[in-house]
């Protein structure tokens, strides 16, 4: 999913470039002999090649052509960041940076916004964006304003309806959300100050889960990768996506992993995998943390459903990452087609 919107953001980007230097009459040079991708040979045969590295990738007048012109070095940038995709398999991504959204996909984002005539902020917080039925939605109205008391509202989004409404004087509120609320709610918080009264409102999703993380087994080597089995109970069928952080148990985070399968119903098994190129070197004691499972949409219109995996630290054990093979990634035919198609627009 990453690299697929990677390329197809790259993709627009040069069709953009391509019609305006069209209309800016830019003269169109000579064929190159050699791209930037000159060891990605893409023909009709399902061959898989391996690309070459990043040093070999331009020649000189390649080099020169991208030095002089912006909008050619800009794209040969972008196109050199989608190929350094191809390192390593789509199931196994390492995380390195400390801001990375898997690691934070669940984060509510608190916006703070002024109110009452722009000499006060406040902003309505929550623990996270995505909740199930069973849980509590802790609530906790920021504002650098005196009030005298606050009220808050749980509304529809889609019908404007109020589901609930909850008095409190110091801004925090605990509601269990009802089994016949919508999947969307806004909840909606009125201050009410010695300078008057004013709102603030954020929104949430509430899920009934169709899915329950079971349990987590230990780890194994097959080839260059590390399977983790990870058991599900399935409420509803259909092709879901596993998602699941691997962290050392120092809590330093190492890759995101991911799988999709198609799920019957009942207790199933999903093997996630480690490639050797992501795991650190030698015997590390290694743990899963901040598990998605998503049911994925089946048909237009028909929405993605989740599952409850909770909120803890699973351990897969020690493994030694010497024990897998060395085996390098090799991109996917579509992948390669994709960087082919890059290169022809460059």
């Amino acid at each position: 999913m990453k690299k697929r919107a990677v390329f197809f953001c790259l993709a627009s980007f040069c069709f953009v470039v391509v019609l305006l230097s069209a209309n800016q009459e830019i003269e169109s040079e000579p064929q190159v002999g050699k791209r930037l991708f000159e060891k990605l040979d893409i023909s009709s045969q399902s061959e898989v090649v391996s690309i070459e590295p990043e040093g070999k990738m331009v020649d000189q007048a390649e080099g020169d052509r991208a030095n002089n012109d912006p909008i050619a070095k800009a794209m040969a940038q972008m196109a050199l960041v989608h190929e350094r995709t191809f390192e390593y398999p789509s199931y196994s991504e390492p995380i390195s940076d400390p801001d990375s959204p898997y690691l934070n996909w669940n984060q509510f984002i608190e916006v703070a916004i002024p109110i009452l005539n722009g000499e006060f902020i406040a902003s309505l917080n929550m623990e996270k964006y995505r909740y199930f039925y069973s849980e509590p939605i802790k609530l906790e109205l920021k504002t650098n304003a005196d009030f005298i008391h606050a009220t808050l509202d749980a509304v529809s989004v889609s019908t404007q309806e109020v589901l609930g409404s909850y008095l409190s004087d110091k801004g925090q509120w605990q509601v269990y959300p009802d089994r016949g609320w919508p999947e969307e709610v806004r909840f909606i918080a009125r201050l009410d100050s010695e300078q008057g009264s004013d709102i603030v409102s954020a929104d949430i999703r509430i899920y009934k889960s169709i899915a329950q993380l079971v349990s987590v087994g230990q780890s194994f080597a097959v080839g260059p990768d590390m399977i983790v089995p990870i058991t599900i109970k399935i409420d509803e069928a259909g092709i879901y996506r596993v998602r699941a952080n691997l962290y050392n148990v120092d809590g330093r985070p190492i890759a995101t992993l991911v799988q999709k399968k198609r799920l019957a119903v009942g207790e199933q098994i999903v093997e996630l995998k480690a490639f050797k190129a992501v795991l650190p070197s030698g015997v590390s004691d290694l743990e899963l943390r901040h598990f998605m499972i998503e049911r994925m949409s089946g048909f237009p219109g028909q929405r993605a459903g989740y599952g409850n995996s909770g909120s803890g630290h699973y351990q897969v054990g020690s493994f030694d990452s010497d024990s897998l093979t060395d085996e390098p990634y090799q991109p996917s035919i579509q992948e390669q087609q994709q960087a082919a198609f890059l290169r022809s627009l460059l």
